[in-house]
């Protein structure tokens, strides 16, 4: 198992859900970070339960993945570079399925053995046409 100290949780700031424009269409996102040794394993160990969509229209060597309310696209790390997952929902309970889905790869990472480090970005909430 990795060091749960470089694995945080999520905590969103209070400017994160201030940012909601309430009564709009809206996508909230945070980007996770992975890196180390066992960077590869441990996403993969996230991404296997999801469902893969290749069909998918998003730009090359992006993936997408979905459960539920929240979708992941995956970027593999480019020249030793780290695993980019951007983290996403919209509508009426999108902040719940996306802190779901943050602590779904915290969970994924910590419990898979090797070492990783991950750090969080919080995006800006944008409008859904």
């Amino acid at each position: 198992m990795c060091d749960a100290s470089a694995v945080p949780a999520f905590v969103p700031s209070d400017g994160w859900y201030e940012d909601w424009p309430y009564e709009v269409s809206t996508l909230v996102q945070v980007r996770a970070s992975v890196t180390g040794p066992a960077a590869d394993r441990v996403v993969q160990s996230f991404l296997e339960p999801l469902t893969h969509n290749p069909e998918a229209d998003v730009p090359e060597g992006v993936s997408l993945y979905y459960q539920g309310g929240f979708l992941v696209e995956s970027t593999p790390p480019v020249d030793g570079g780290a695993w980019q997952l951007l983290l996403a929902s919209a509508g009426e309970d999108g902040f719940d399925s996306l802190r779901t889905a943050a602590d779904d790869l915290t969970a994924a990472l910590r419990a898979t053995p090797g070492e990783v480090r991950l750090t969080w970005q919080e995006l800006p909430a944008t409008r859904v046409d």
